[in-house]
């Protein structure tokens, strides 16, 4: 009796080892997301030449970054819709940059966030227009127009020579030009969350744009 539970435990184990292996596939992962649903997702598919037909939101234990093709090993879960990282067989860095998803969208200001304190600004009339391409971007802050230079590729960013023409207006001792001009001169990286920019400053620091 004793030997056929072994039996059957060692049995139960393959079983069980085969399972998982049959699980395991071999994807091919994008250098880009895509939109869906309002939200950025991972593309994927198994053969080389075949078309991106996944998106999904993550891979379990994968550290993915825009501009990189992967080959990976993953397990699928049983209804194929979760993934979970096993192995990098290769990454690549291909030409495309991810910051021109900057481009020809109007940045309109929300909030900013500094040394712990939060100014929102839902109805203000500051925006941002990026020409990654170019390294230019333009601008308004209350009735002043902005121009300047910026240099993006993956997650970094950083901006120099921004200057606003003088209209008078409504901005006491040009308090908001001032602080938004620090904040972009100090901001060394992007997040972009749905329709949210995120340009961060430091720990803790960032401002905040929503796409129009």
């Amino acid at each position: 009796m004793k030997n056929l539970k072994a039996i059957l435990f060692l049995v139960s184990c393959l079983l069980f080892v085969v399972a998982s292996a049959q699980k395991t596939k071999t994807l091919y992962v994008a250098d880009r997301t895509v939109l869906r649903s309002g939200a950025d997702c991972i593309q994927l598919k198994e053969k080389k030449k075949g078309d991106w037909n996944v998106c999904i939101d993550s891979i379990n234990g994968f550290v993915y970054e825009e501009g990189y093709e992967y080959k990976i090993k993953a397990t699928a879960s049983k209804s194929g819709v979760a993934y979970t990282f096993v192995k990098l067989l290769s990454k690549k860095k291909t030409g495309y940059n991810p910051a021109v998803k900057l481009e020809g969208k109007q940045w309109r200001l929300l909030a900013i966030r500094d040394n712990g304190h939060t100014m929102s600004l839902q109805d203000t009339t500051y925006f941002l227009k990026f020409n990654i391409t170019n390294s230019r971007i333009s601008g308004r802050i209350v009735c002043n127009s902005l121009r300047g230079t910026v240099k993006a590729e993956g997650r970094k960013i950083s901006f120099s020579g921004i200057g606003y023409t003088k209209m008078k207006c409504v901005d006491p001792n040009e308090q908001m030009e001032r602080i938004v001009s620090y904040m972009l001169e100090h901001s060394t990286t992007y997040e972009l969350k749905g329709d949210q920019l995120y340009l961060r400053a430091g720990e803790g620091s960032y401002v905040v744009l929503v796409a129009q």
